[in-house]
């Protein structure tokens, strides 16, 4: 599931609309996980704790929603270690993002979701997944230069450099994950199937997380604050990665890294309405560098670039 050269592209383009929804759409949802990310503290919940319940309530629902339950048959040794990956390679970078959105900002954490793209397309190159041009190369360099001037502006605004990075860590592992994903599906298993075995084996990786942190995994003071911002977002989680599963078998990794970007603009605006963030001098200069590493990176030829 890659696209190798640009009729490809445009199939994998004209497939994903067929869809029914669009980038723009799935990245929006994506925004939305920093919000609750940031606003966990305030109903009471510890992020990470929230974030654990959140994707064993997804993974119910889309169980249930796709006919998975009553469970009547065990998947294959082969599929349960691709979600068991595919879980470990979610939970992780969603659990830096929720750990880190409190202390660096929602809109920061937002703006690092541009860089899978960037970090897809370089991980496909060197898997030889895809092919290396002039302008995809001037595109990484100009993603890298904006996650440079990010990490500046962290740092002269005296931001705690561990969160920093850990917000800078996590869109590496999203994109091991978009290339895994795609490399090793397995053969005849619908996109919902492996959507809920991923968000099942990100909950048992986020309960050895918690384990081992200690975590407290219930509010401070039960309230409905908390209640109802665990059930947001349940049916975020439930929504948003069904649908991911679905564009990437349609679009394949370094397409559907293109939510990122979708993503990075969205939580900004979001995060600025939610809680006052205004961007700072270099995080504002770090957005036309994603912007325009995004651009390379995604753009193709217009050459013999017409479906056959």
């Amino acid at each position: 599931v890659y696209d190798r050269n640009d009729v490809e592209t445009l199939r994998f383009v004209q497939r994903a609309r067929s869809l029914g929804f669009s980038v723009e759409e799935v990245g929006s949802l994506l925004a939305l996980s920093a919000i609750f990310a940031k606003a966990a503290p305030a109903a009471g919940w510890h992020p990470l704790a929230l974030l654990q319940w959140s994707m064993l309530g997804s993974a119910l629902v889309q169980s249930a929603l796709s006919g998975l339950l009553p469970i009547r048959t065990m998947p294959t040794r082969s599929v349960l270690t691709y979600t068991a990956m595919s879980g470990l390679l979610y939970a992780v970078p969603n659990a830096l993002a929720f750990a880190a959105a409190r202390h660096v900002g929602a809109g920061f954490v937002a703006l690092c979701f541009a860089f899978p793209l960037v970090l897809t397309y370089a991980i496909a190159v060197w898997l030889g997944m895809d092919r290396l041009t002039g302008s995809k190369i001037a595109g990484v360099a100009s993603g890298l230069a904006g996650a440079l001037l990010l990490a500046w502006q962290g740092g002269l605004d005296g931001g705690p450099v561990p969160w920093i990075a850990a917000s800078l860590a996590a869109p590496v592992v999203i994109s091991l994950g978009n290339i895994y994903r795609s490399r090793y599906w397995p053969a005849g298993i619908p996109a919902s199937q492996l959507s809920a075995g991923m968000m099942t084996c990100g909950f048992a990786t986020m309960a050895i997380i918690n384990a081992a942190l200690d975590t407290p995994l219930l509010p401070d003071a039960p309230s409905w604050q908390a209640l109802l911002l665990l059930a947001g977002q349940t049916a975020l989680f439930a929504i948003l990665y069904d649908l991911y599963f679905r564009l990437q078998k349609a679009a394949g990794p370094v397409y559907l890294s293109q939510i990122g970007s979708v993503g990075a603009a969205v939580g900004l605006v979001l995060a600025y309405l939610a809680f006052g963030e205004v961007p700072g001098p270099f995080q504002a200069a770090a957005l036309p560098c994603i912007a325009l590493g995004v651009v390379l990176v995604s753009r193709r030829r217009d050459a013999g670039n017409s479906p056959r």
